[in-house]
């Protein structure tokens, strides 16, 4: 078997009054890791400490199955991109490049011809697109341009592992966009097994097949981005996760094998993922707006695999292509739903629509 991309174990140190927590990941070759928390909980910290820069007082850190836990950080053979991209201002976006490889000949005891270098700069340029951008400054150069030279340079150095620091949070929302599309892009072909830190959950589902929520120094749940984002561990990850519907319902039926709620005077069957719970005590469910979809309000009758419920609209917002509905349906609830739907169904307040939800679009958390 192949050792992980990344392996963190124990991982404990403290700075001033905070504190990681044996802090736990693993990152298989070419997997992507979303460490996703709030501004606080201690993202960039770890992801420092995984680059070297803090000594810990407990844990370890492997790289591909070597253990770097007490390697400096120009040894362990880290791309790391800081939130500025960190391109050298007085050198140009060649010689940014370079500066990895010439760095690497030094080290290795090599002069380095100067043919093999600018060949090795110019397939690093062209591979990002950027050959005919070589010779300018990282200052005339826009954002998406400056990613890819930085990429380009990260690349340069044979990185075993990418960290990304939260590189979009000083990028407005329009170039935000094509970055994000254009890194998930470059990190899927890599092959290359890479961290970023963020605290925006749609940038973590965009970009990661894992995620790591981190909260107050510890990881509170991590596993498949899909995965999480479906059955958040807990109410604060559920709301952190922006899970448009908690809502506090009481276990009717758990006896292993099928599993019901009551919520708001409503029946509600869950799926096969909560069948465990005990019936008879307080809970909370989880619905994602996404997964409440509308129907006319002459479609009640039961369906295998959902719950339908008569609803009453109070109020439709939003001018894009998405727009969100909030319900009453003896309890509140939010749908959001494609525009085109909403005109189809001559949404407005005080419209009758059914709401269904599939059983397995709700998540229980006791």
């Amino acid at each position: 078997m192949s050792a992980p991309g990344l392996a963190v174990e124990g991982l404990s140190l403290r700075l001033g009054s905070f504190a990681l927590d044996r802090v736990a990941l693993r990152l298989e070759a070419g997997e992507v890791l979303a460490i996703l928390g709030p501004n606080g909980a201690g993202k960039s910290v770890t992801l420092e400490a995984i680059a070297g820069f803090h000594r810990l007082r407990e844990g370890r850190v492997a790289i591909a199955g070597e253990e770097v836990t007490w390697l400096p950080p120009e040894r362990r053979r880290i791309g790391l991109m800081p939130q500025n991209f960190a391109l050298f201002p007085h050198l140009t976006v060649a010689d940014n490049v370079a500066l990895p490889l010439r760095i690497a000949a030094r080290a290795a005891g090599q002069g380095g011809a100067a043919s093999s270098l600018r060949q090795s700069v110019e397939a690093l340029l062209k591979r990002f697109g950027i050959l005919p951008l070589g010779g300018r400054y990282p200052q005339f150069l826009s954002p998406g341009e400056r990613q890819r030279a930085a990429l380009a340079r990260a690349l340069a150095a044979r990185p075993r592992l990418f960290l990304f620091d939260e590189p979009f949070s000083a990028m407005d929302a329009y170039a935000r966009q094509g970055l994000r599309v254009e890194l998930g892009q470059f990190l899927r072909g890599a092959a290359i097994p890479a961290v970023f830190v963020t605290h925006d959950p749609h940038e973590a589902a965009m970009l990661a097949g894992r995620v790591a929520v981190m909260r107050d120094g510890r990881i509170v749940q991590q596993g498949l981005a899909e995965a999480v984002f479906r059955a958040p561990a807990d109410v604060a990850t559920a709301q952190f996760l922006g899970v448009e519907n908690i809502i506090g319902a009481r276990l009717a039926v758990g006896d292993g094998t099928v599993c019901r709620v009551s919520v708001g005077g409503a029946m509600l069957r869950t799926g096969a993922g909560n069948r465990n719970m005990p019936a008879g005590g307080d809970t909370v469910a989880c619905i994602r707006a996404e997964d409440v979809a509308l129907r006319p309000a002459a479609i009640v009758e039961p369906t295998v695999g959902s719950n339908r419920l008569p609803a009453m609209v109070c109020g439709v917002s939003g001018a894009g292509p998405l727009v969100t509905v909030t319900l009453d349906c003896g309890f509140p609830l939010v749908s959001r739903v494609l525009a085109r739907e909403a005109r189809a169904l001559g949404l407005a307040p005080g419209a009758a629509v059914t709401a269904e939800i599939a059983d397995d679009a709700i998540h229980l958390i006791a």
